[in-house]
């Protein structure tokens, strides 16, 4: 018994007595016709259970209802949750999302941005990447909206739409934290290929002006990287008695291998590192940290760049979120000065 095809757009155009470029306009949105043609052609579309073919609608268009997502690591839960809040709200809106992971190789960006423009109506991406690459978004002038911590090393009024967390903020807090806790001596596990890592060793320093800080640089920002730092962070010659780290991933490898070693958290040594992942709370003990609204700033991002999008009106916006500092039993225990 042979398969009965799919309805064309001129099989819905001749069941409601109309053209197939008036269908074409109604279905692709360029065109508002009366109640009764939009009637007839709706019944149509129902009666003969048309589905548009996204390739056709596309070429018709010139819009794909695809987003690109540019990330820097999709294995780092901060930048999983991005992904899930921009994929929330573009399935709102009837979009789809297409994610280009770097990596934290970022060497190629430039090409890498410039083919994934061919592709989709707006691009989303971390202000993390290189300058040369946020240059290059600029200039293929897709919309396009940027999402990451504020930058002292970028001017004041965003070149791109942009939804920022204060990143010197949230170290400032975490900094008062640990000084409330009678901290002093602390180790800072930075990762210096970062453009946020100075913000963060900046708000450090300015919340604990009399604490001596170290710092030790890191090749990647990975739980290996973390659990391999340990024995140096933690044996040093010098004092120790907090540990920050510039992100989760590092500081979940570091509080593993201080546990394997014998190291007592918080009572000897404080741990903590940024972005809220949720593995975070599971940890014995759980780890400290500063949320940097990780879910939120993809739902933001998404939203500015659709809104772009459906008006044309690029403007160079910047939506701050506010960071939260999350105190658990790795900092914990209050300590005498």
């Amino acid at each position: 018994m042979p398969t009965q095809r799919p309805a064309t757009l001129q099989d819905v155009a001749t069941a409601a007595g109309v053209s197939a470029t008036t269908v074409s306009k109604f279905v692709n949105g360029q065109k508002r016709f009366s109640l009764e043609v939009e009637t007839r052609i709706r019944a149509a579309i129902d009666a003969l259970d048309y589905r548009q073919n996204p390739v056709a609608r596309s070429m018709a268009t010139g819009k794909t209802r695809v987003v690109g997502l540019a990330v820097l690591d999709i294995r780092n839960p901060h930048f999983t949750n991005i992904i899930q809040g921009a994929s929330q709200v573009a399935e709102e809106h009837g979009y789809g999302l297409m994610v280009v992971d770097f990596k934290e190789k970022t060497f190629n960006a430039q090409n890498l941005l410039s083919t994934l423009a061919l592709r989709v109506d707006g691009i989303i991406a971390s202000s993390r990447l290189p300058q040369e690459a946020l240059d290059e978004l600029q200039r293929i002038g897709k919309p396009a909206v940027l999402f990451g911590q504020t930058d002292p090393d970028q001017p004041p009024a965003p070149i791109l739409p942009s939804v920022r967390i204060q990143g010197y903020q949230a170290a400032f807090m975490l900094g008062k934290h640990l000084q409330e806790s009678g901290r002093k001596h602390l180790v800072y596990l930075a990762y210096p290929q970062s453009r946020w890592n100075q913000e963060r060793l900046h708000g450090l320093r300015d919340a604990m002006p009399d604490a001596t800080i170290r710092v030790m640089e890191l090749e990647t920002q990975t739980m290996e990287a973390g659990e391999r730092a340990a024995a140096t962070a933690l044996y040093g010659s010098e004092k120790v008695d907090a540990i920050v780290c510039y992100n989760d991933m590092i500081a979940i490898g570091l509080l593993h291998e201080a546990c394997s070693l014998g190291v007592q958290v918080p009572e000897q040594i404080a741990i903590a590192g940024f972005d809220n992942v949720p593995v975070t709370r599971y940890l014995t003990p759980p780890l400290t940290t500063v949320d940097m609204c990780s879910e939120q700033q993809g739902e933001k991002a998404m939203e500015l760049l659709l809104h772009i999008i459906k008006t044309g009106q690029i403007e160079p916006t910047e939506l701050q979120l506010e960071p939260r500092l999350i105190v658990r039993a790795s900092t914990g225990v209050q300590r005498k000065s």
